[in-house]
C-alpha cells in the first residue's frame, strides 16, 4: 500500500494524492514501500521538450559541455543525456570547486579522465576555470574532425551543447564565456527554458538548453543531494527533513565544521537535536520558549549550499 512521502511539501502531497486518483503530477513522487524509497520522479512539460529539442539539435553539436555541481558529479549527472549526445566527443566542468573539497574534487578529475573525458575544475561566478573549459571543448572538437584537417561541415565556428540537471550553472558558465550577459541566471532551477544560441568566439557557439533531471531517481541519497544543493524547486520538499537528513550524512562522511559555527556538542548524534542547537544558537525561538527547529532547518541548507559549512563534497569517486 502507498503511503504519503513524508519528505514532499504540503502543496507537493496534496498533488501526489491527486494523481493517485487519476490526477496530473507534476511534481516528484517519493513512494515508500515499508519505509524504503522506491523511486522518484520529476520531469515538467518543458523538460520533455527540450529532450525533444536536444535530440534534434545534437546533429549540428561537434563536442558537449556537461556542467555538474563538484559538491556532488555522481547525483548531479543525468546519466541519460550521455545516449542523446550519442558519443559526442565531451567535457566535464566541476563548477563551484570553490565550495567543494580540493582533495576530492582532484580524485573526480581524475575519475573522469580514465574515463575519457576532459575534466574541468571551475567556479562560474568568478570565472576560474572557464576559458580553460573553453579551450578543451576546442581542442575536443578539433580532435573529432576528419583525420584528413577538413571540417565535416561548412560552419566558421564548433559548436557545443551546454547540458545539465537545474541550477548547476550552465547559464552562469556561458555568460562567463562570453564576458557578457547573455544567458538567464538565477538561484533556483528551471531559469532557462528553452534553448538558445550563442556565441562565445571566432572558433565557437554555444546551445544553453534548460536543465533536465532524469525521469526517475530511485536512491534517497540522490534525492537529498539534490534537494540539498538547490537542484530541485523547494514547493516540493519540506526543509526540516531535509536538514536533518544533511546533517545526518555529514556526520556520516566525517564533515563536523558545522558544530563549531552553531555550537553544536560534539557528544550531540541525534540530527533534531542537533536542530535544536542551531535554533539556540540563532535565536530560532517560537511563543513560549520552543525551539523553532525549521527556521533552523532554514538556517542550515542556506548555509551549506553557501559553503559557509566548510568546503564540502557529499560523494567521492
Amino acid at each position: 500500500m502507498f503511503q504519503d512521502p513524508k519528505w514532499l511539501s504540503c502543496r507537493a502531497r496534496r498533488d501526489h494524492s491527486t494523481h493517485r486518483r487519476g490526477g496530473c503530477f507534476p511534481y516528484p513522487a517519493i513512494f515508500l514501500f515499508g519505509g524504503i524509497d522506491m523511486g522518484f520522479s520529476w520531469y515538467p512539460g518543458h523538460m520533455a521538450r527540450a529532450v525533444d529539442q536536444l535530440k534534434q539539435s545534437m546533429k549540428l553539436i561537434d563536442v558537449v559541455i556537461e556542467i555538474l555541481d563538484a559538491r556532488a558529479p555522481r547525483s548531479t549527472r543525468n546519466i541519460e543525456l550521455s545516449e542523446i549526445t550519442g558519443g559526442k566527443p565531451g567535457v566535464v566542468v566541476l563548477n563551484k570547486a570553490d565550495l567543494a573539497d580540493p582533495a576530492t574534487t582532484r580524485a573526480w578529475v581524475e575519475r573522469y579522465l580514465a574515463e575519457g573525458f576532459r575534466a574541468i575544475p571551475a567556479d562560474c561566478r568568478t570565472g576560474e576555470g572557464v576559458p580553460e573549459a573553453i579551450a578543451a571543448a576546442i581542442d575536443a572538437a578539433r580532435e573529432g574532425e576528419d583525420p584528413r584537417g577538413e571540417r565535416r561541415h561548412s560552419r566558421a565556428r564548433f559548436r557545443t551543447a551546454v547540458l545539465g540537471i537545474p541550477n548547476v550553472g550552465k547559464s552562469s558558465f556561458i555568460n562567463r564565456a562570453a564576458r557578457r550577459s547573455r544567458a538567464k541566471v538565477g538561484d533556483h532551477p528551471g531559469v532557462t527554458r528553452a534553448k538558445q544560441w550563442i556565441v562565445i568566439d571566432r572558433d565557437l557557439e554555444m546551445l544553453d538548453t534548460p536543465g533536465i533531471m532524469p525521469p526517475r531517481v530511485r536512491d534517497h541519497r540522490v534525492w537529498t543531494a539534490l534537494a540539498a544543493l538547490g537542484c530541485l524547486d523547494a514547493s516540493t520538499y519540506e526543509v526540516e527533513p531535509l536538514a536533518t537528513a544533511l546533517v545526518a550524512r555529514l556526520d556520516g562522511m566525517g564533515l563536523s565544521d558545522y558544530r563549531g559555527r552553531y555550537r553544536v556538542p560534539e557528544e550531540c548524534s541525534d540530527p533534531h537535536e542537533v536542530l535544536e542547537h542551531v535554533a539556540r544558537s540563532r535565536g530560532c525561538m517560537r511563543t513560549g520558549g520552543k525551539f523553532d527547529t525549521a527556521r533552523a532547518a532554514e538556517i542550515v541548507v542556506r548555509d551549506f549550499r553557501l559553503g559557509r559549512l566548510g568546503r564540502a563534497t557529499l560523494e567521492s569517486p
